[in-house]
C-alpha cells in the first residue's frame, strides 16, 4: 500500500533524478507517483497535471543552483581558487553523482522543438549559469569579453555532459571544468 503522506518537496526530491534519467516524455505521471510511494490521485494534488510538474522540477533545480553557486561566487571571504575550488564541487554534485547530466538541458533537447512551454525556465537557469560565470571572469576581463568567455564555459560544460552520458567517462566533462577553471584565472 502505497504511503499517503508526503510534502510537495518530497516529491520533487524524488521525481527529479528520475526526469533526469528517463526525461519528460518517457516518464508517466503514474511510473512518477509510484515512484514517490503516492496515489497517482494523491500526486494530483500538488500537481495540476505533468507540464506543471515539470516547470516545478526546472525551477527547484534552478532554485538549488542558484543559491549555491551564487553564494559560493558572491562570497567575499573566499579567495579565486577557493570560489573554483566549490563551484568544480557543486557541479560535480550536480552534473555527476546522479545519471542522467543536466536535467535542464536535457529537457530543453527532448520538448524544446515540439512544445516550448518549458524554454523561460530552461533560459532563466543558463542565463544565470553564464551570469555567474562571468561575475568571476570580470576580475581579469571587461565585461563583454567575459561575458563571451562565461557563455563559451557554459557550452563546454554542457558538451562535456553530453560526451560524458554517450562514453560513461567523466572525463569529458572533467576537461570541460579544467578549462573553465583556465579561462577563469586567465592561464
Amino acid at each position: 500500500m502505497p504511503k499517503i503522506k508526503t510534502s510537495k518537496e518530497e516529491v520533487l526530491q524524488k521525481v527529479i533524478p528520475i526526469l533526469k534519467m528517463r526525461g519528460v516524455q518517457s516518464s508517466s505521471m503514474s511510473e512518477l507517483s509510484k515512484a514517490c510511494g503516492i496515489q497517482k490521485s494523491h500526486f494530483y494534488y500538488y500537481f495540476s497535471n505533468k507540464e506543471e510538474l515539470i516547470k516545478e522540477v526546472l525551477v527547484t533545480v534552478h532554485s538549488y543552483f542558484n543559491y549555491n553557486f551564487f553564494k559560493i561566487i558572491k562570497n567575499d571571504t573566499l579567495e579565486i581558487q577557493k570560489k573554483i575550488t566549490q563551484t568544480k564541487g557543486l557541479m560535480d554534485k550536480i552534473f555527476k553523482v546522479s545519471d542522467g547530466g543536466c536535467i535542464m538541458a536535457n529537457t530543453a533537447l527532448e520538448t524544446i522543438h515540439l512544445n516550448p512551454i518549458y524554454k523561460k525556465e530552461i533560459r532563466l537557469f543558463f542565463q544565470d549559469f553564464i551570469s555567474g560565470l562571468q561575475y568571476l571572469l570580470e576580475i581579469n576581463h571587461e565585461p563583454h569579453e567575459a561575458l563571451m568567455i562565461a557563455e563559451q564555459i557554459v557550452q563546454d560544460i554542457e558538451g562535456g555532459i553530453l560526451l560524458m552520458q554517450v562514453y560513461e567517462d567523466p572525463k569529458y566533462l572533467n576537461n570541460a571544468i579544467i578549462r573553465m577553471e583556465k579561462l577563469i584565472l586567465n592561464n
